[in-house]
């Protein structure tokens, strides 16, 4: 006869083992979390625990391999920057194992006075820059970045100071070198127009070859069709506009036709955009939504060894930023 004790005995103790483990689990779980709270990564914290349980002796990269869900190759690197981090220290060679490499765990104990050390050394460091950058991050925050023209590249400044001196702010500068099929030189460059009714960021780029590039038909084509396309990014600096497009035309400029884009976007759109959304009142009409409303104007200027790229509001302010250019190129 079969013994139903037994079976309920069999029945508790199945029960209170699978209990024991899922605590087990479930505390192991814990541990992970937290050392992944403190700052490694799951793959870090892993290996971290799994070294602690093998406690003082340590333990091989292949143990590790066989307990844990991470390819052998990822766990050496892994290792290595536990051991940066000071968790982790190494220990020796097997002589079981042909002389592999031993890892150890470094004390808890001990790492956590190292992060506690740490940060609070990032603290005394975070207070310091408040205490005396503050308040020069907080005019950036509030006015922006302001360059001076001793801090561009001396030629640069015949460009820039009629208009600094007439209010204008440079906000932006970058120097680089382009060595592709052309060698050149580039001056990316934003300008602020104090006076532009909606955009008052004004963006000046300047190349400058080691050739007359004016004269070159071929580089001018594959250069204005580069920046037709960098005219086009535009799109991404008015935040949620969707529908965005390029005429071309072209520019009168003191006595010179200039190749210029004049850069539209749909209507509809405007309502998305923080810079836009204030004059979106006078188009009322649902159909004119549909319709493109000029934002501005991009022009690829032309001079010897120089390409100018210009972009603005209007009309009138590119004519404020080219006429220094003029001035100082004898045009």
């Amino acid at each position: 006869m079969y013994n139903t004790n037994n079976l309920n005995l069999c029945v508790y103790i199945y029960t209170y083992t699978n209990n024991i483990i899922n605590i087990l689990v479930i505390k192991e779980q814990e541990i992970i979390d937290l050392l992944e709270d403190i700052g490694l990564t799951h793959s870090q914290a892993l290996i971290y625990f799994s070294l602690l349980k093998a406690g003082t002796k340590g333990t091989i990269v292949r143990e590790l391999d066989h307990a844990l869900d991470i390819n052998r190759t990822n766990i050496y690197p892994i290792l290595n920057e536990l051991i940066k981090l000071g968790y982790v220290k190494e220990g020796g060679q097997a002589i079981k194992s042909k002389n592999a490499k031993i890892f150890i765990a470094i004390d808890p104990g001990k790492v956590l006075d190292q992060l506690i050390e740490r940060k609070n050394s990032e603290i005394k460091k975070l207070l310091e820059i408040k205490k005396t950058h503050s308040n020069s991050l907080q005019t950036i925050f509030k006015k922006g970045v302001e360059i001076s023209l001793d801090e561009i590249d001396a030629n640069l400044i015949p460009y820039f100071q009629p208009l600094l001196n007439s209010g204008w702010t440079l906000q932006s500068y970058i120097e680089r070198k382009e060595v592709t099929m052309f060698n050149y030189q580039v001056y990316d460059c934003i300008l602020n127009a104090p006076h532009a009714n909606i955009l008052k960021d004004c963006s000046f780029h300047l190349f400058v070859f080691d050739y007359n590039i004016e004269k070159d038909k071929d580089a001018l084509r594959f250069f204005t069709q580069g920046l037709k396309r960098k005219t086009k990014e535009m799109k991404s600096y008015f935040y949620d506009i969707k529908q965005f497009q390029l005429i071309d035309d072209t520019m009168s400029l003191f006595d010179k036709q200039v190749h210029c884009f004049e850069m539209q976007i749909k209507i509809k759109d405007l309502e998305k955009s923080k810079y836009f959304a204030k004059i979106l009142k006078q188009f009322k009409d649902e159909e004119r939504k549909n319709q493109y409303y000029k934002i501005g104007k991009a022009i690829i200027l032309p001079l010897k060894e120089k390409i100018f790229y210009l972009w603005a509001e209007s009309d009138k302010i590119i004519k404020e930023m080219v006429a220094p250019i003029f001035m100082t190129e004898g045009n």
